[in-house]
């Protein structure tokens, strides 16, 4: 494990007030070069009197494997990368920073074609991890991905195959034995039309510090949009919020689902 990474977890786990978990990992493989992800996250158990942005942080290790049948690693490299809350609740922001951290960490090494599939996969985990934790809960969520690269690599397929260990199956999947791509895409879902116009306009107050999914400071008496649950967020943000999910950002309260 990164240094850095270890002297983080220590750091924060030395405060009784949180809890942290590994994640279990899986991982996916194009034209022989693999990509291994796993996450750590750290949740507080008491909540904070203001809001705090959480940290996200990715690990990179790229290894490449000497030509012998042992896969003996000819090559180590280490990256560490930190990203603002923003990138990843935002998709087109998140699909643009993956896409230049994969070609920061194996541009030299990889086809751009398989980079742009290997990037994918890690969005995919990110997605799929980031989704099971309200956002008030987060301390810090961290990725840690081995991108193992052969000698030389297969002609590139266009072709991504996932491999997920049976602890990832029943983490992720609830114990599913046929993991497939439908699985994948049964992720989020945006809230229906019908739905959305349906929320009401309030009044903030002073108790609304601020919305929780760009984390700008409300202005008081100002007008936000409310969710059934009774959180309240900036209007363009959480509409821009429920055109890729259903759920409150804070609370995972759902409503209904386009068709």
């Amino acid at each position: 494990m990164d240094p850095a990474a270890s002297a983080n977890s220590r750091r924060i786990n030395a405060d009784a007030s949180v809890s942290s978990r590994e994640i279990p990992g899986w991982a996916a493989d194009t034209a022989g070069v693999t990509l291994r992800i796993n996450a750590r996250v750290v949740t507080r158990l008491l909540q904070p009197h203001q809001d705090i942005e959480p940290q996200f942080i990715s690990h990179f290790c790229r290894q490449t494997l000497s030509s012998s049948s042992d896969h003996v690693t000819a090559e180590c490299a280490h990256f560490t990368i930190p990203h603002p809350y923003c990138h990843i609740s935002h998709r087109p922001a998140w699909e643009e920073q993956t896409e230049q951290m994969f070609f920061h960490v194996a541009a030299n090494h990889v086809s751009p074609a398989d980079l742009d599939l290997l990037a994918q996969a890690f969005r995919r985990y990110t997605y799929t991890v980031f989704d099971r934790f309200p956002i008030t809960d987060l301390v810090s969520m961290e990725f840690f991905s081995i991108i193992e690269i052969p000698v030389t690599p297969s002609a590139s397929t266009g072709r991504l195959r996932y491999l997920i260990p049976r602890e990832a199956n029943e983490y992720f999947f609830g114990g599913d034995q046929d993991i497939n791509f439908v699985q994948f895409n049964k992720g989020p879902r945006p809230a229906s039309t019908a739905a959305v116009v349906g929320l009401q306009m309030v009044t903030t107050t002073a108790e609304d510090s601020s919305c929780s999914i760009c984390l700008d400071d409300f202005e008081v008496m100002t007008q936000a949009l409310a969710m059934p649950c009774g959180h309240s967020f900036h209007e363009g943000c959480l509409k821009e919020w429920l055109r890729r999910r259903n759920s409150c950002p804070l609370c995972r309260f759902s409503l209904p689902t386009a068709e």
